[in-house]
């Protein structure tokens, strides 16, 4: 489902805001619903025409709690319980169960972050119980599973609306931040071509943008890398069930699951984009046979599914796969949520909080407190 285009915007700027929110992607929507429920008069801007135009709109909606990193996993284990009870007019969410697969250090890895995790069930599956389940996984080479029963797929548009519900009148499209004002060396305004808000805070969620961002108030860029990754849809095939849980090998970097008639595919590539490339990547003319020669080794099962259209979209990594978020204390009132690494969906709404309480001033839970912190790399 396509989000319609919002029509050009005859609105002014306010003058005067508690919190100007830089991005309207995840990140950027739920730390502005967030502080909105707080009670904070907040605005949000956004340079694209609509909410979630580059990685928050171009993902695989594949909900998923059992990362590696043990703070990524916690958030999102928080994020997906969130997510669950957010008021919304249409389903967010249909839990289809997730499977890990892969070779068994990699499985053990998962497993010892689970124990850490009470809520999230798991069970290991033997190679012979995820093909009893998933029949296309005959022959795949994976020493079998571990099955998350609450993971599933979120409607990202549907998500994105939700987000933006309570904070709509406030939000501005195709409206990109041109300058960031200071006093006293702590945030004063934001400019535009629209205009000048007075505000003594700027939460930095603008994702590929957001050094740029952060260069406007006079801070050293974060050692972010932007990639790219495609993803494919299959003509209709009835090779996984309709009920079948999501797919995701670790080891080998592939995932698959149900899209409408066909699936959904990807060969988890990972190609450096850089800033004076579009910002809009165009889909590499050799991934979709990448993907097909890299399925027809890994999962034999699927070789007669071919890939037929597809896209491709942003991911913003960090060094150590943890996200940024978190107040930076050079700069009074700037904070930054950033850098969330394909996981956006899944933890938008526990890190929408975790912004929240940045922006006020107030300590994030020490799980993350040391994990996300905007100065760890120096």
């Amino acid at each position: 489902m396509t989000p319609p285009t919002p029509p050009a915007d005859p609105r002014s700027l306010p003058a005067t805001a508690d919190a100007v929110i830089v991005g309207a992607g995840f990140a950027g929507l739920a730390t502005a619903r967030e502080l909105a429920l707080a009670g904070l008069d907040v605005v949000v801007l956004e340079a694209e025409g609509i909410p979630g135009y580059h990685a928050s709109g171009r993902n695989a909606a594949m909900a998923r709690r059992l990362i590696e990193e043990p703070a990524v996993a916690a958030l999102a284990d928080r994020g997906l319980t969130l997510l669950r009870e957010l008021p919304s007019d249409v389903p967010l969410f249909a839990e289809t169960g997730g499977l890990l697969v892969g070779k068994e250090a990699l499985l053990e890895r998962l497993a010892s972050v689970a124990a850490t995790l009470p809520s999230l069930q798991t069970e290991r599956w033997t190679p012979a119980e995820a093909v009893a389940r998933v029949p296309a996984l005959a022959g795949a080479d994976i020493d079998g599973g571990l099955f998350v029963p609450g993971d599933g797929v979120v409607d990202i548009h549907a998500l994105l609306s939700a987000l933006l519900a309570p904070v709509r009148r406030h939000t501005f499209f195709d409206t990109p931040v041109c300058g960031i004002e200071r006093a006293h060396g702590a945030v004063s305004a934001v400019i535009t071509a629209r205009g000048r808000i007075i505000t003594p805070r700027v939460i930095d969620a603008a994702g590929f943008r957001a050094n740029a961002v952060a260069a406007l108030a006079g801070l050293p860029a974060l050692p972010f890398r932007p990639v790219r990754r495609h993803l494919f849809v299959t003509a209709p095939t009835e090779l996984v069930r309709r009920d079948a849980p999501w797919v995701w090998d670790g080891t080998m970097g592939w995932y698959f699951r149900r899209e409408g008639a066909g699936l959904l595919m990807c060969a988890c590539d990972q190609t450096a984009w850089h800033d004076d490339q579009p910002t809009d990547p165009p889909v590499d003319p050799g991934a979709k046979d990448a993907l097909a020669e890299k399925f027809d080794r890994a999962v034999p099962g699927l070789r007669e599914v071919r890939p037929a259209r597809g896209w491709a979209g942003l991911r913003i990594l960090t060094p150590d796969d943890r996200f940024v978020i978190g107040a930076d204390p050079r700069v009074p009132g700037f904070t930054w949520v950033a850098g969330l690494g394909g996981h956006g969906m899944t933890t938008a709404c526990a890190v929408g909080a975790l912004g929240a309480l940045a922006a006020l001033g107030r300590p994030l839970p020490e799980v993350y407190r040391a994990a996300f912190d905007p100065v760890r790399f120096g």
